[in-house]
């Protein structure tokens, strides 16, 4: 049984899409699925200036991908896990993929972090 996408979930799975389809923010998700990282590192590990990772930071913290937080004078980034995979649930359940991402896989896989 498939259920109704509506348009304002289409909508929403659009604007996170939209905030995934840049190469670079792609590389920082792949670097902060590591753990907590600092713009700084980011910086360096993807080639790029620090005002530049910030922007792409603050694009993901906005699609909610990404979570921030304050260590003493750093600021660390982490990739938030749920909400990632929530985006590729549910582009497989648009795509008529429901099957490829199961509801206990995801549960399965959660961090109690």
């Amino acid at each position: 049984m498939t259920s109704a996408i509506t348009l304002k979930e289409v909508e929403r799975l659009s604007a996170e899409l939209a905030a995934l389809a840049e190469p670079h923010r792609l590389l920082i998700l792949r670097h902060l699925r590591r753990g907590r990282r600092t713009v700084g590192f980011l910086a360096q590990a993807c080639d790029m200036t620090q005002p530049l990772t910030s922007h792409h930071l603050a694009v993901l913290l906005d699609a909610g991908l990404v979570t921030r937080e304050r260590r003493g004078s750093f600021t660390c980034y982490a990739a938030d896990p749920r909400r990632v995979r929530e985006v590729h649930r549910r582009l497989g359940r648009l795509a008529g993929a429901e099957g490829a991402v199961s509801e206990a896989a995801i549960r399965a896989a959660d961090d109690p972090c």
